[in-house]
């Protein structure tokens, strides 16, 4: 992923255990195996709820200790993978079990409303 087209915010999230970046070659990998976060994130400029994601997703993480693994989307590849997801809004996290797209969670939401959504993406189809 190249670091010129990512923000101060982005940089430290993809420097976290547990966060890796994405491109097409690598994203089957990752995906396979239990639950994964997919960061859709798009230009920061003109999304900049997409930094204030990069900065909360750190703490959700520690809400959920090892529950889920994050993917943050390489933006050479997001449009075509964007596509393959059914992503139009940015920023958008989409959750997968094993490969499989359980929910995606568009845009910046408040902490309590992240908190109820991702427990109950990590309990449905368990």
């Amino acid at each position: 992923m190249s670091t010129n087209t990512l923000t101060a915010p982005l940089r430290r999230l993809l420097q976290m255990p547990g966060v890796s970046a994405l491109d097409t070659a690598g994203l089957d990998a990752f995906i396979a195996d239990g639950v994964t976060a997919l960061f859709f994130t798009g230009n920061a400029t003109r999304y900049p709820e997409i930094d204030d994601l990069a900065v909360v997703l750190p703490e959700l993480m520690k809400e959920f200790p090892g529950a889920f693994r994050v993917g943050v989307i390489d933006p050479d590849a997001e449009r075509k993978l964007a596509v393959r997801f059914k992503i139009s809004v940015r920023p958008t996290l989409v959750f997968l079990r094993r490969g499989e797209v359980i929910a995606s969670l568009p845009r910046m939401r408040d902490w309590g409303v992240y908190l109820d959504e991702i427990a109950a993406i990590l309990t449905e189809q368990a």
